[in-house]
Parts: structure tokens; C-alpha cells; sequence
């Protein structure tokens, strides 16, 4: 391997302790927390996703040491500004600058146009998260559509490199910006593999399902709430969706189709802290999550990693999971989520134990590949 650089200035909307977003969060984390004789210096916001509160104990508009490798900035949102942008890219002779974000007004918009004018961008890389996926990219459609149309017109992105982090999100970039010619691929990093928990016992006619995910249109709840309602389950069946409520209206749609689901108690429970997702996880059978896509889906790995096989869709890079006995990725089709619920609700234990181990053993094969490990080196040789 050649030498791997010293300092990697990191812009993204919301880090650490924050984490309402999600995983753009988890996966810098991730990839931070990996690559450990790499120098990161973070610059973020002092809020979480949807808050206007700043974080507590943590002071705004200066370095604070984040972890032995890490450096975070917390601005505070009236100091965000092209100026201050530009005194952050000037600070220091670093060897890359990585955008953790596509459309970001302030910590992409801003930095793209700083880092032209400071002839910078030989040194940036753009990781997009996901967000040319067309579930994506139909949220909020006609505001992503004259972003990406005024920004290739200016050669906003041109110049630039691309962390994609699957085949398809090389092909998605190729796709959007067709002037985007150093694409690197480096697969997202799952979180460190916890003690494996012991799971509730699973009889025949009982089926705790849970599923993690932002309480929005494109994690397909109400996919999940259609075909539980189709599955006409029978016995003692429980599902709770977890996750940050991001639109009121959306989530009083959901609790009105979840009225018409006979014969499964049906709970929206909120946003949960990460630290507390192993534990959670460990009281239920299985992972449900029919998505209208993911780019990575750490929820879906951490499910993996706390033995929970997962019942979701082909939309995700986690496939041919029925082959590894980890679970399903299934068509988002009523008639394959059904038959799949049905067979999970008579399981009996013994089968659910054979599932539940060889979920942990593909999250732990997962996270102990060093080939993951080494791509993301590359991503700043």
C-alpha cells in the first residue's frame, strides 16, 4: 500500500452526537472510526437533523477532540458562511477534503464554490449517500432537479472525484454527471460486530418484527403496513416501527392504514438513540423493512449483527440472503412479502436459531473483510 495521508478535511451537514440522520452519520463514523493512523478534521453543525437545540456540553466555532484520530468543528448556524468556509479550507495544507453530502446548501453548495475559488478541487471527493437513487431523488423532485441542472451548468462538480459506494451508485453518478470521470469505489463500513445477544424464544404462531428506519415515504412503511394487512396473519403477531418522525402528515397516514391491519398490534414508537439499538433488536424475531431503496442500510446490519434476520426488499446492496439463511430481499411485490410473513409466523425455534446464527455470521464475515478496510484507504492515496 502506498503512503496513506496525514489530514482529511471531512464537511458534512450532522456528526456525531448526532443521529437523527441517519446514515450519512453512521457511515463517516464508520469510516472514521476504521481508518485509525488517519488524521480526520471534521466541520459540521451544532444540531441534529430536524432540531434547532445545540448539542449540550459542546462548545460552538472551535476544534474539539473528538477521538484519538478525529477533530470536530461544531459551527453554529449563523456563523456558516462562504468566508468561514474558506478560512477552514485555508487553515491547513490538507490532502484531501471529503463532502459527505450532494445537495447540502451549506457544508456542499458552499464548499464546492470555496473550493473552486481556492483551486482545490483535484484534492475533493464528493460522496453522494445515496441521493441519486430515483426513491431519492423523488423527494422534494422539482428542487433536486434545478439544483442538479444550475450546478452542471456552472461546472459545480466538475473536476472533482466520487466515493460511490456500490456498482450501481458508480452507475448512477455516470448517469447524472456524465462529465464525472475519477469515480472510486469503496463499499460503506458496518459498525464494529457487539456481543451477539440471546434472542426471544420464536413459537409457532408468535412474531415480534421491528423495523428502524426515518418514518418517511421512500423506508416503505406503508409498503410494510399493506402487506402485513394482506398477510391476514393469525396468532400473537407484534410489529413497532422505530425511527425519526420527518413528517407528521406521513406518519397520521401510517397510523390510519395501521388501523386496518387486522390481527397485529401495530406501534410507532419514535426516534431511538443508537446506543440502544443492540438491546432493542435483541427482543425481536425479525428485521422488517420492504424500502424503496438504501444505499447501504446500517440498520440492516446492525439487525444482521445482533443475530435478527431481516425481511426487506431488492432495493438494497444486502442480497441473495435467502441463499445464507440470513433472512430475505424480496420484489416489492404483495404476493412475496406475504408468503415470506406467513412462514415467519409459523417458525418454530429451532429453524429461527439456525436463521438467527447465520445472520450474525454474514454481519461478522462482513465487517472482518479487510478488503473493505483497504478500499477505503485508497479512496485518499
Amino acid at each position: 500500500m502506498s503512503t496513506k495521508p496525514q489530514h482529511i478535511l471531512v464537511l458534512t451537514d450532522w456528526y456525531l452526537p448526532g443521529y437523527k440522520a441517519g446514515g450519512p452519520i453512521r457511515s463517516l463514523a464508520n469510516l472514521i472510526a476504521a481508518l485509525q493512523d488517519v488524521q480526520f478534521h471534521v466541520v459540521t453543525r451544532n444540531t441534529d437533523h430536524y432540531s434547532t437545540e445545540p448539542y449540550t456540553n459542546i462548545k460552538p466555532n472551535t476544534w474539539i477532540k473528538h477521538s484519538a484520530n478525529c477533530q470536530v468543528f461544531y459551527f453554529d448556524e449563523k456563523s456558516i458562511t462562504l468566508s468561514a468556509i474558506k478560512a477552514m479550507l485555508s487553515e491547513r495544507d490538507y490532502d484531501k477534503v471529503y463532502l459527505n453530502s450532494l445537495f447540502s446548501p451549506k457544508f456542499t453548495l458552499l464548499p464546492l464554490i470555496a473550493i473552486k475559488q481556492l483551486k482545490l478541487k483535484s484534492k475533493t471527493i464528493l460522496a453522494p449517500r445515496g441521493m441519486l437513487k430515483s426513491g431519492a431523488l423523488s423527494v422534494k423532485a422539482g428542487k433536486k432537479k434545478a439544483f442538479l441542472t444550475i450546478s452542471k451548468m456552472i461546472g459545480l462538480y466538475n473536476g472533482i472525484s466520487w466515493h460511490a459506494t456500490s456498482e450501481e451508485e458508480v452507475k448512477e453518478i455516470k448517469q447524472h454527471f456524465s462529465k464525472a470521470t475519477n469515480i472510486l469505489l469503496a463499499p460503506n463500513i458496518a459498525s464494529t460486530i457487539a456481543g451477539k445477544k440471546d434472542k426471544p424464544l420464536k413459537k409457532a404462531s408468535e412474531l415480534r418484527l421491528i423495523c428502524i428506519a426515518r418514518i418517511s415515504a421512500e423506508k416503505g412503511i406503508t409498503e410494510a403496513l399493506t402487506y402485513l394487512r394482506d398477510a391476514q396473519l393469525k396468532g400473537n403477531v407484534r410489529c413497532d416501527f422505530y425511527g425519526t418522525i420527518q413528517n407528521e402528515v406521513y406518519l397520521n397516514e401510517c397510523k390510519a392504514m395501521a388501523l386496518s391491519v387486522e390481527g397485529v398490534a401495530i406501534n410507532f414508537k419514535g426516534e431511538v438513540p443508537p446506543h440502544e439499538i443492540p438491546a432493542l433488536l435483541a427482543q425481536y424475531h425479525f428485521f422488517y423493512m420492504p424500502t424503496l431503496g438504501e444505499n447501504f442500510g446500517h440498520a440492516i446490519a446492525e439487525a444482521l449483527n445482533s443475530a435478527t434476520p431481516v425481511i426487506i426488499s431488492n432495493k438494497t446492496p444486502w442480497r441473495n440472503l435467502q441463499a445464507q439463511n440470513a433472512g430475505w430481499d424480496l420484489p416489492l411485490e404483495s404476493n412475496a412479502f406475504v408468503k415470506v410473513l406467513g412462514e415467519c409466523l409459523l417458525m418454530d425455534h429451532d429453524s429461527y436459531q439456525r436463521k438467527s446464527e447465520s445472520a450474525y455470521q454474514l454481519a461478522r464475515s462482513i465487517s472482518l473483510d479487510e478488503k473493505i478496510i483497504e478500499a477505503q484507504y485508497s479512496l485518499f492515496q
